[in-house]
């Protein structure tokens, strides 16, 4: 899905957010990306599977269109996979993101976002969480 319209940055701010929000389901497409990925820097390959690289751009991508942007000032702190299944390199992935927790720390505001990647028969092929830091 196409990145087009939706801000780099949003106006929106981590502490604006709860813990249980929804933020959504967005389609993204993993091809060509996933042949850009594979192998040498510049060199596209071909392969049955997405690779794990792709992983973090499309949660990225997810994460931008649910905010309309990405919120400044963030830091990322930590971020986990869960691979249930794996995802076919040229396949289109429905990916729900909610926020699943907040707390304050050292650091800042910290706030956590589950991803669940889903493949065409609807089943979660990938969850990932990422932790965000939101110095104020």
């Amino acid at each position: 899905m196409s990145l087009e319209g939706v801000p780099v940055l949003s106006e929106l701010r981590y502490a604006e957010l709860s813990a249980g929000d929804r933020l959504g389901s967005f389609v993204e497409e993993l091809a060509p990306v996933s042949d850009q990925l594979r192998g040498a820097i510049g060199v596209v390959a071909e392969g049955e599977h997405a690779p794990g690289g792709v992983l973090p751009l499309v949660t990225l991508r997810v994460l931008r269109r649910a905010l309309r942007g990405i919120p400044p000032g963030g830091v990322l702190v930590r971020q986990r996979f869960t691979v249930h299944a794996p995802l076919p390199a040229g396949a289109s992935v429905r990916v729900a993101v909610r926020v699943s927790a907040q707390r304050e720390a050292h650091n800042g505001l910290q706030t956590t976002f589950t991803f669940a990647v889903h493949q065409a028969d609807d089943l979660a092929a990938v969850v990932e969480w990422t932790i965000l830091a939101a110095p104020e």
